[in-house]
């Protein structure tokens, strides 16, 4: 079996991926296709280490914790037909 790394927004999947860093660059451009990306820095959370990334972001202006977004990558196991 071969993972596949499927980028969702909320419930929804937008993309899908082989290799892990195309899905999370995927997932940070959908995320600041409407925002300005000077403002916010973005990290990433291993929410469920090997198999789950939550796209984490802070205005740039504030101090403190960064909040979750609605993004995320999920891992999968899939086949080829």
């Amino acid at each position: 079996m071969a993972t596949a790394y499927v980028v969702m927004i909320g419930n929804f999947p937008t993309h899908s991926a082989n290799v892990l860093q195309e899905a999370l660059d995927a997932a940070l451009a959908g995320e600041t296709k409407y925002s300005s990306a000077a403002e916010y820095s973005y990290r990433w959370d291993e929410y469920t280490p090997g198999s789950v990334w939550r796209l984490m972001s802070r205005h740039k202006d504030r101090k403190g914790r960064y909040a979750w977004t609605q993004r995320a990558v999920h891992a999968v196991e899939h086949t080829s037909a």
